[in-house]
């Protein structure tokens, strides 16, 4: 029963090939008009090129995206390449911005006070040597950096250098628990000294505990003999906290500090000797108490109206 089927197909096909040669020839002879004959001819294949259409567009698709798929993927690689290339041409320049920030600041407080400085980079922070708080950067004795300078930022005290290589040096800084230094109250001139907690704070010990102390309440460095630890007048930190306790002889409090110590890129170190003490001028503006709100309301009083007597008559 199947090779009938298969016969009368194979006529079929061999028909319809002869019939197109037939027409292709008529055609190019000119014996018929053209259009009729490609009419014709388009009658007669259309259905053979709609049958090879329909499996041939969906494989020479495939072929063509299997071809693709290797110049994407590789597309795809150097985008991501450039892509991160980007990212870290980014990062680099937010860090050149902050430092330059930095390097600006420490200028400016450098120049108020009228500070000798070596501007260093701060390459490595950590602690060593018996301290917990130290950071090295990048200059040395041959940049002119001695033991026992002050370090300073841009808002004011970090610490001081402790130990001096040809390139590099280490600061110990000022929230470390060995770190001490003399200060001095804004306005009142009252002597203190700040310690190191090792922790975020300073702690604030006046020698007279009749001294006032309040909240908010701001210092700076009092100055070592030819400026040696610490120059004077470099701002130190803000009074967060007053211990109210009494009968001792002193007055202890905690102080933040103005330099933020965790994100210290860029420092000076103080070389020269400080000649004119420059006190309090190098602390920041004072923040502006805020204004509490008044209501103010009027009033207006009624007027009583007036009454004439009942017991007497108006005169006319």
């Amino acid at each position: 029963m199947a090779a009938p089927d298969k016969s009368r197909s194979r006529f079929f096909l061999i028909a319809l090939l002869v019939t197109a040669l037939i027409i292709v020839t008529l055609d190019l002879r000119g014996s018929v008009p053209g259009a009729t004959f490609r009419g014709i001819a388009n009658s007669v294949l259309s259905p053979v090129q709609s049958f090879f259409r329909f499996f041939y567009n969906p494989v020479s698709n495939f072929i063509s995206e299997a071809s693709n798929l290797g110049r994407t993927a590789d597309r795809i690689s150097a985008l991501e390449e450039k892509n991160s290339a980007l990212e870290e041409q980014l990062s680099r320049l937010k860090i050149a911005r902050r430092e330059l920030d930095q390097l600006k600041d420490v200028i400016d407080l450098a120049g108020a006070g009228r500070y000798e400085v070596v501007a260093a980079r701060v390459i490595a922070a950590g602690s060593g040597a018996g301290f917990s708080r130290t950071i090295e950067l990048d200059v040395g004795k041959r940049d002119g950096i001695d033991v026992d300078m002050t370090v300073i930022a841009g808002a004011g005290l970090v610490g001081r250098v402790i130990s001096v290589s040809d390139a590099s040096s280490i600061a110990l800084l000022l929230d470390d628990e060995t770190f001490k230094a003399g200060i001095r109250m804004e306005g009142s001139g009252i002597l203190g000294v700040i310690s190191g907690t090792g922790n975020t704070e300073l702690a604030l010990t006046l020698f007279d505990s009749s001294s006032p102390l309040t909240v908010g309440d701001r210092m700076v460095a009092r100055g070592s003999s030819s400026s040696r630890p610490f120059v004077p007048g470099a701002p130190v930190g803000t009074v967060i906290s007053v211990d109210q306790s009494s009968g001792t002889l002193t007055k202890t409090a905690l102080v933040r500090p103005f330099v933020n110590l965790n994100a210290l890129e860029v420092v000076a170190v103080v070389t020269g000797k400080v000649r004119v003490n420059p006190r309090d001028s190098l602390l920041p503006p004072a923040p502006r108490p805020t204004p509490t709100p008044t209501v103010t309301v009027y009033v207006t009083p009624t007027p009583e109206p007036s009454a004439t007597p009942s017991g007497k008559k108006k005169k006319k």
